[in-house]
């Protein structure tokens, strides 16, 4: 499917869904090449919840109004939908629909055993020195785990360091190189106001921190490998690469995430490079649409995930 195809499809579905379930709430721009947009009141009705409204409070109270993304209320919202499936799991207390679902490296996506372990949607993390802490969009807690979730929808990329993208003449422009440069003392200029990437990025990636690399390894796959820094704290603040794994959650459709499409190149970047095994695990929305239609108590999710998004169960 080509890009434009991929796009054409999901709207087509966006916009029926809306007219069906939304009327007198959107924002009443052109329909035409674009999603259809919630007005800021109404952002939370992007979010599915049971027909009958079972738990719908707890669903859409899963991310607070000052968590939300600033796309939020447009229906391509990949949080929205994260909030959607992982929220309803959660208020349903059916993490065990997650048990046994294999990743596509065969390994567990989420755990064998749900047993004990609890889940939060927009966990902040606050271990790496961040001024802007790292938002998780779900983090899964067990007894000895972490499972780190990244969500997404119709992106084209994972998330770039923005270093490059700053004026030349800003304090933390980066030239995409990792070295000493603009009369900075450390290789790193987010090293160089104290985020701690680089104190566990070597231990995770095959990415030497003590010498020069040109260009940079981490930018290019920036919001992958920090995923896998968060996915890796213990609930002391320790670190450790056994105890957790990020996973990817994507839609199997998208071009993106396919031959030739850059997320893919991103993904196979990071994976090439990763030193623990297991530590970058990916799963398609399709594959838990099939996990969740056999559950009584959310067929209406596989059925809101079919109508809304057009994603069709694969198998689990």
């Amino acid at each position: 499917m080509h890009e434009q195809q991929y796009h054409d499809l999901i709207l087509r579905a966006l916009w029926n869904w809306a007219d069906r379930h939304c009327a007198g709430m959107l924002d009443g721009r052109r329909r035409q090449g674009r999603p259809p947009v919630l007005q800021p009141e109404f952002a939370a009705m992007n979010v599915m919840v049971p027909p009958d409204g079972t738990h719908a409070a707890a669903i859409r109270g899963a991310v607070a109004p000052e968590q939300r993304h600033r796309w939020f209320h447009s229906m391509r919202s990949s949080q929205a939908l994260a909030q959607s499936v992982f929220g309803a799991a959660a208020a349903f207390d059916r993490l065990d629909v997650l048990e046994g679902i294999a990743a596509e490296c065969g390994r567990p996506a989420f755990f064998t055993d749900s047993s004990n372990w609890g889940l939060e949607l927009e966990h902040a993390v606050n271990t790496l020195g961040e001024r802007v802490p790292t938002s998780i969009d779900v983090l899964l807690r067990g007894p000895a785990r972490r499972v780190a979730v990244e969500c997404k929808l119709m992106e084209r990329e994972f998330g770039k360091c923005s270093r490059p993208a700053l004026n030349t003449d800003h304090p933390s422009y980066c030239d995409e190189n990792y070295r000493v440069q603009a009369g900075r003392s450390e290789r790193c200029a987010l090293t160089e106001i104290g985020i701690l990437y680089w104190q566990y990025l070597p231990r995770l990636f095959d990415w030497p921190a003590d010498r020069d690399h040109e260009p940079c390894p981490f930018g290019a796959v920036y919001q992958l490998a920090r995923n896998a820094l968060a996915a890796c704290f213990t609930a002391d603040g320790g670190f450790d690469p056994k105890r957790g794994h990020a996973l990817i959650v994507y839609d199997a459709r998208n071009p993106a995430f396919q031959s030739g499409g850059e997320a893919e190149r991103q993904w196979r970047d990071a994976l090439a490079a990763c030193r623990a095994p297991g530590l970058l695990r990916r799963v398609s929305w399709q594959r838990l649409a099939a996990a969740f239609a056999p559950a009584p108590d959310l067929a209406w999710l596989a059925a809101g995930l079919r109508a809304k998004y057009g994603i069709e169960h694969s198998s689990p």
